[in-house]
């Protein structure tokens, strides 16, 4: 239970932050703000500080906020023309929609930082024996988490990807298919290891992965890492969050070429139950998988659909480029069709996802 109450927060996180953006570069461009809501449904709990309301609602699956003039509501009360939002520039009104996602960004910026901070990055793999993988070769055959690798037949070993590379490379070519049931085993490698100050010779098979096409034994080395000073940290957090923006991006544009990309989304539900998953494998875990899900929140953001940030952002592109605004009533409608799909969408997808529970392998 712990562990779902972290998960829900961790969503929250995401939803709070996001908002908070809008809210932020909403005041910040003059605009009045008259909610700002964490959640959909009934209310909460709510409390009024100057021309906002800040609201938590019952369902935790979203927020929103409220602005003078970014919808078409007559029960919203007048206001300055200068304060709504129809009357500001396509630039400050870009500000304000796109402000969403990149505190998603931001949000996993400061997360991997605190990652690189806490328990250092990768910048390596040792000699030593890390993990082993349960029923292959390495350890039916005695290797031990924290022996250290000194040779593989007779040839010294200087890092763990020179390691890998031999294991690798161990077999000159793919096996012959083997009976079913059975895994494809090569050439047994003799392992020249250092063991609580004493060496010893383990006799290692190696075994065939048809998924990855290398010879395997079974075990990782273990990781060499540094820990960062907090700006360095935040460095590497902005430039991790960037790279992997760019192959989710990748990822994203593939499936929808083959038309796989529906079926591979997930809803709320999944969500919880990889981020309570993470939680129960540590903090660390934690923290990257919360920032995987915060970099996936804004790019969803960002996709140009109706009611989504990236919907009004390509409107008001229209606009830029056409020097005229969209007829508000009809852009309203699309939104308000596009938030019913939405609404519908999520819906569907967790009612598959506890009938077909998503498997996502955690790093």
């Amino acid at each position: 239970m712990s562990t779902v109450v972290l998960a829900i927060l961790a969503l929250e996180l995401m939803i709070l932050v996001h908002e908070l953006g809008h809210l932020i570069v909403a005041k910040r461009v003059g605009i009045i703000v008259h909610t700002f809501a964490i959640g959909f449904g009934p209310r909460l709990w709510a409390v009024t500080r100057g021309e906002t309301t800040y609201a938590l609602n019952l369902l935790p699956v979203g927020g929103y906020v409220n602005m003078a003039g970014e919808d078409l509501d007559v029960r919203q009360p007048e206001v300055a023309p200068d304060r709504s939002f129809r009357t500001k520039s396509v630039g400050a009104r870009l500000a304000v929609v796109c402000a969403g996602p990149v505190m998603n960004f931001l949000l996993a910026v400061l997360l991997l930082g605190i990652v690189a901070v806490s328990f250092g990055v990768p910048i390596g793999v040792s000699t030593r024996v890390g993990t082993l993988l349960p029923g292959y070769p390495a350890e039916r055959a005695g290797l031990r988490p924290g022996d250290v690798i000194i040779a593989i037949d007779g040839r010294p070993m200087r890092d763990g990807e020179e390691i890998v590379r031999t294991i690798h490379s161990s077999n000159p070519t793919p096996p012959a298919q083997p009976p079913s049931g059975q895994a494809a085993l090569g050439r047994t490698l003799t392992v020249l290891v250092r063991r609580d100050g004493s060496r010893l010779e383990i006799h290692v098979p190696t075994q065939y992965d048809a998924r990855q096409r290398v010879w395997l034994t079974g075990f990782s080395p273990s990781v060499i890492r540094e820990h960062l000073d907090p700006v360095r940290a935040l460095g590497w957090g902005a430039v991790t969050t960037g790279r992997d923006i760019a192959s989710y991006l990748a990822a994203i544009g593939g499936l929808a070429m083959s038309g796989r990309l529906i079926g591979e989304l997930s809803g709320p539900y999944t969500a919880v139950k990889v981020l309570g998953q993470a939680a129960q494998s540590g903090a660390e875990t934690f923290l990257y998988i919360t920032a995987f899900f915060s970099i996936i929140i804004g790019l969803f953001n960002l996709f140009p659909l109706p009611a989504l940030d990236g919907g009004r952002a390509a409107f008001l592109i229209v606009e830029g480029l056409r020097r005229r605004p969209v007829d508000p009533r009809r852009e309203g409608y699309i939104h308000l069709v596009g938030l019913a799909l939405l609404l519908c969408l999520i819906i569907a997808l967790t009612v598959r996802d506890i009938i077909h529970p998503v498997h996502i392998p955690l790093p």
